[in-house]
């Protein structure tokens, strides 16, 4: 039943516009009717006064009568110019004939705007031979002056200037103004005012044949990565009138211990083509870039590379092949020469920060009343130099310690030091298992390093009774003979 009403609504919808496109069309035809009626009747009225006047010259019309003829003839020239006014009601208007966007070779967008002064009225008016320039003039409508120009965007001025004015601008004649975008945008609002009106045409940009066929552009053109990481470039591709709509995806000029893949945002797809299909224009990427573990002569810590990214047609590609095949390196005049689109992006590595503790062991047994002597191994596993290198201990209740040293200075790539650890427990500490922890804090490159705590096991036990043992040794020694003498004495018996 809802189904059943949306469609009867759908249907009177549609019955109620045509009928009244219908009707302003009959209107305006039973106006122009009118106005060919009314000419008609001047016409003939303009006849009978010419004859009048002639007669009047000759004495043979009266005055009365020739005062009715005037009058009638008068008539005639309002009824005529009523028609007429009724018909030209609609007045002539400023169209849109076109909107343009393109980019220049720096990668500024522009809308180029074609307007066009046109009236149907008038053109039918031509067609009919109809003719009113002594008693109507219509010059004045075939040239409109101070045409003024903007371009909008969510009610804002998206353009540089913000308004330009056409002087002049002919019946039938376009006129051209071009604005530079501020805000890249798919769509706009025109704004046109003249003659008092004020009129607003959104449409959606045309792409104008511009440097390159597909225009790539990055908001993070120049990124730092820690080496053994990753980093993100997202790409705006935009694609410009031509005939080409599969475009292959390249790098140059980056070290081969970068590897690189594109990915779409929404998918997560990794791509190395892209089509742009009926009505698509524009694309959304996100370039990926994998950084090796080590810096080598190529990738040099916190000394940026510089890489361009491509989007090229099949001929496109071809001419970069055989580029690469005689340089690895291409300059900016081999980019510019391929007409392709490209960005140029920079990376800069930086380097990681790491540092390890090592032991021996971990694990000590000593008695009441003696320390801990250890020896750890501290090692810079890092890509980076670590600097003021501070070894600290968190200690139980009491204990204290001595570090030996207690702060290295700096620590290059792969380097290590030794330092010693004294733990000295207090006077009278009770038998038990006790954990000190061993800490490391460092900077390198004004960051702060992590590390992981090493945790120290110490088992005291209570000191050995020298004299005690002794003489229960003695003792039992003596019974054991005791024990044996009495034994043979009894077997002797």
């Amino acid at each position: 039943m809802k189904t059943f009403f949306r469609i009867s609504a759908f249907v009177l919808l549609l019955a109620v516009t045509l009928n009244f496109s219908y009707s302003q069309q009959e209107s305006q035809t039973l106006k122009l009717l009118a106005l060919k009626k009314a000419q008609l009747q001047l016409e003939r009225m303009k006849g009978e006064f010419d004859r009048a006047l002639k007669l009047q010259e000759s004495g043979l019309i009266s005055e009365q009568e020739f005062v009715q003829k005037r009058t009638t003839h008068l008539q005639a020239q309002v009824d005529y110019q009523e028609a007429l006014i009724s018909f030209m009601g609609s007045e002539a208007r400023i169209s849109v004939a076109s909107a343009v966007k393109y980019q220049d070779k720096t990668g500024k967008k522009f809308v180029r705007v074609s307007l066009r002064y046109s009236s149907k009225e008038l053109k039918q008016l031509e067609e009919l031979n109809i003719d009113a320039k002594d008693i109507f003039p219509l010059d004045f409508l075939k040239e409109i002056k101070d045409v003024y120009v903007s371009l909008r965007s969510e009610g804002k001025i998206i353009s540089n200037p913000y308004e330009k004015t056409i002087h002049s601008l002919a019946l039938e004649q376009e006129k051209q103004v071009t604005f530079q975008l501020l805000k890249d945008v798919e769509n706009l609002e025109i704004n046109i005012f003249y003659s008092g009106k004020d009129e607003t045409t959104s449409v959606y940009l045309q792409k104008g044949i511009s440097a390159n066929i597909v225009t790539v552009n990055s908001a993070q053109f120049s990124q730092e990565a820690d080496l053994e990481s990753e980093a993100t470039f997202d790409l705006s591709l935009e694609k410009f009138s031509g005939e080409a709509n599969v475009f292959r995806l390249r790098v140059v000029n980056l070290p081969q211990q970068i590897s690189y893949e594109f990915v779409d945002t929404q998918t997560q797809a990794r791509l190395s083509q892209i089509k742009f299909t009926e009505g698509v224009t524009s694309m959304q990427l996100s370039l990926r870039l994998y950084l090796p573990k080590n810096a080598d002569e190529q990738v040099v810590i916190d000394q940026p590379l510089e890489f361009y990214c491509l989007a090229l047609d099949g001929e496109q590609s071809t001419r970069l092949n055989e580029m690469l095949s005689d340089s690895s390196l291409l300059d900016e005049k081999d980019i510019d020469s391929l007409r392709a689109g490209s960005v140029k992006l920079e990376i800069i590595p930086r380097g990681v920060g790491r540092i390890e503790v090592q032991a021996v062991s971990l694990y000590h047994e000593i008695k009441v009343g003696q320390s801990v002597s250890m020896e750890i191994r501290v090692k810079n596993t890092g890509t980076r130099r670590l600097n003021n290198i501070r070894i600290i201990t968190d200690l139980p209740l009491s204990w204290r310690s001595e570090v030996q040293p207690d702060l290295i200075p700096s620590l290059d790539q792969g380097k290590e030091e030794i330092v010693a650890i004294d733990f000295l427990p207090p006077e009278g500490i009770s038998v038990g298992d006790y954990e000190p922890r061993i800490k490391t804090e460092c900077i390198a490159d004004n960051r702060q390093v992590e590390s992981e705590d090493k945790i120290v096991r110490i088992h005291v036990t209570a000191k050995t009774n020298v004299l005690g043992i002794s003489l229960l040794v003695l003792f039992l020694v003596g019974l054991l003979v005791g024990i044996v003498v009495f034994g043979i004495k009894l077997t002797r018996r």
